[in-house]
């Protein structure tokens, strides 16, 4: 250790160089950041789902398809199902924004049931309940826009040819892994409106159904019964667990985890490549010092450590601002709130920045290995004779 010092002024000598190598490592791992965790949080989301024992149906032939609004009624009464609901998207604006928010045409009367996690105060469910332009809507959509209980909150149709005039009755909250940015309207409100318009053939779908089952041994059965149930029917259905459906719904990107992957293994080796022209242009720099030092008796595995050890320090503080700093900055700026509903949350997860930290020490020693052992390698004599 008590060649630290030497190592950290070798890498001080050009404060330019390091500082720029140490923020494109930096900036680089930033943005690895948010696509990795991106995967990590839907998967966290995804396993949180599993405790309360709901089911998703759905069109096989995806989101295009129809699922008659009267499949809810006759799910609902299966054996093993404690209640159900539509959940039907529409997909509207708010004024003149651009990037929409999540909106769901479903069941007032069942939704809460479905999902018990979600609370809200009784006053407020009935106002929503006997309202039928009425909405709810959730805790963070409600910040993020400075809305509250009897605001207007219309919504012009993108979707389709209707345009909803809604008034907030009530504002949800729930866990922290749990939408907490979503409208939910009267699914009847929205089909009357698209039945008096141009597309009213489309009326009377009920988007998906996701109804709560009273265990989870009951899921995998009665997702099989169901589909059974409408194999035969113009609209067959696709019925899976809410975790695999969340899954899917990522799918449905393509396979955009291998394409993250190939794009973190690009990254890496730029990183590794602008390290070692850094590297290697200090070492140039320093070609009759290294000489010097093997002169007086420093030995070639201690110039190999003061090389490695100055590559693995400026790409590890590239890591921190990168990483950990990345993870200290969405702990404090919800990115969610820009995504249209797409994220309903999003952190860093301590695991993927720790594992971010740990690729830009590798990063590091990488870019420094092939300069530490030229460096290492160099004659006395080649090394002095630079000066001549």
């Amino acid at each position: 250790m008590k060649y630290i010092t030497y190592v950290v002024r070798n890498a001080r000598r050009n404060p330019v160089r390091t500082v720029l190598t140490i923020a494109s490592t930096g900036v680089s791992l930033f943005l690895m950041m948010i696509l990795f965790s991106f995967f990590s949080v839907s998967d966290a989301s995804s396993r949180s789902s599993r405790e309360y024992n709901r089911i998703v149906a759905l069109n096989s032939q995806g989101f295009s398809g129809m699922v008659p609004i009267v499949r809810v009624r006759e799910i609902a009464a299966m054996d093993g199902v404690v209640t159900a609901t539509p959940f039907s998207w529409f997909g509207g604006k708010l004024g003149e924004e651009r990037m929409p928010f999540a909106q769901f045409g479903v069941d007032p009367e069942t939704f809460l049931s479905v999902y018990d996690e979600f609370a809200m105060p009784a006053d407020q469910v009935k106002g929503w309940q006997a309202d039928k332009a009425g909405c709810i809507i959730g805790r963070k959509l409600a910040l993020d826009r400075k809305l509250k209980v009897g605001d207007p909150l219309p919504l012009r149709g993108d979707l389709y040819p209707v345009d909803l005039k809604l008034t907030i009755r009530g504002i949800y909250d729930g866990p922290p892994m749990r939408d907490l940015r979503m409208c939910l309207f009267h699914w009847k409100y929205f089909d009357d409106l698209i039945k008096a318009s141009s597309q009213s053939s489309a009326s009377g779908n009920a988007g998906c159904i996701v109804a709560k089952c009273k265990s989870g041994d009951m899921m995998a059965p009665l997702c099989r019964k169901i589909d059974a149930a409408y194999l035969n029917t113009d609209n067959a259905t696709r019925t899976q667990t809410e975790e695999a459906f969340s899954k899917f719904f990522i799918e449905m990107l393509g396979d955009l985890r291998g394409m993250v992957r190939g794009i973190g293994l690009a990254v890496i080796l730029s990183l590794v490549l602008v390290g070692a022209n850094a590297l290697a242009m200090a070492l140039r720099e320093r070609t009759t010092e290294i000489a010097v030092l093997k002169a007086i008796g420093f030995g070639r595995q201690l110039i190999l450590f003061f090389v490695l050890a100055e590559a693995m320090i400026v790409a590890g503080l590239g890591g921190v601002v990168g990483a950990i700093g990345g993870k200290l900055f969405f702990d404090s700026v919800d990115l969610s709130s820009y995504s249209g509903g797409f994220l309903p949350f999003f952190y860093v997860p301590w695991v993927t920045a720790l594992v971010g930290l740990a690729v830009s020490v590798l990063i590091g020693f990488a870019s420094g290995i092939i300069p530490a052992i030229l460096a290492a390698r160099l004659s006395v004599v080649k090394g002095l004779r630079k000066v001549v």
